[in-house]
């Protein structure tokens, strides 16, 4: 299961000790928060949620000795099975650092995304990752080799890498 900070409370000025907290990353249910939405205008969408209104709870407090907490288990029922659950998770899916790496490398030497996701589950068997979380960290490397500089920016920067112009 991947539990993930549902609430954090770090401390205050009153001397309360640091609580946090802790849920399944798909407890709770969608709500939509677009304002200003009338019936009528409200259109069908083909779209889903992770959100499957799992109850699971549990919270964590900081004690006054050393730095130890107390977990408490406010519920620990889940409404779906832990199987499904991890390959679902989006946190299960990331890509380690290695990864990433290899992702990039490969990218530069124009290898189609099919068979970077073959190369990734090959060395390593428990990936989960999806088609998704390549095009994903692929448009991540490019947003950040582009450094949200326009094509001609790009274009007179490498020229001038390259000692093309003046």
């Amino acid at each position: 299961m991947v539990i993930v900070v549902k609430k954090p409370y770090m401390g205050g000025t009153h001397r309360k000790k640091p609580r946090l907290t802790l849920t399944c990353e798909w407890s709770g249910c969608y709500r939509d928060t677009r304002k200003n939405i009338r019936p009528k205008e409200k259109k069908l969408k083909l779209t889903g949620t992770k959100k499957c209104d799992s109850s699971f709870l549990l919270k964590a407090k900081k004690l006054d000795t050393n730095d130890d907490w107390t977990l408490i288990v406010i519920c620990g029922m889940h409404n779906h099975p832990a199987a499904v659950c991890l390959e679902g998770h989006s946190y299960a899916r990331r890509l380690s650092h290695k990864e990433t790496s290899l992702l990039v490398d490969m990218s530069n030497s124009n290898v189609q995304p099919r068979e970077l996701l073959v190369t990734l589950k090959q060395r390593n068997s428990e990936n989960v990752s999806t088609m998704k979380t390549i095009y994903n960290a692929r448009q991540r490397h490019k947003v950040f080799e582009k450094a949200w500089r326009s094509e001609m920016q790009l274009l007179l920067g490498q020229l001038a890498v390259n000692k093309y112009i003046e």
